[in-house]
């Protein structure tokens, strides 16, 4: 039987990690704060992080999260967004 580990425990093994490691979709889903179906649905559509698949296993590189994230930064606002964008244009 499987145990299920709590989302802390799996953000604290993230945070530890070295940029190397590679990490199941129960993590990547305890970071996101979301569903496993959403990573699954994200995957498929290809719009998701990045993934190794090796064998059967699908696992995650822990620097292409980082970047994954970094690309997919918060704002506090719309305005904020388009102002960003607006720059990224530009430059």
């Amino acid at each position: 039987m499987k145990v299920k580990t709590a989302r802390l425990d799996l953000i604290n093994e993230y945070e530890q990690a070295p940029d190397s490691a590679l990490f199941a979709q129960e993590t990547i889903a305890a970071i996101l704060n979301c569903s496993l179906a959403t990573i699954e649905r994200d995957r498929w559509l290809g719009n998701g992080i990045p993934f190794i698949k090796i064998g059967r296993m699908v696992r995650y590189r822990k620097s292409d999260i980082n970047l994954f994230l970094q690309a997919h930064r918060a704002f506090r606002s719309t305005t904020e967004m388009q102002l960003d964008d607006s720059i990224a244009v530009k430059g």
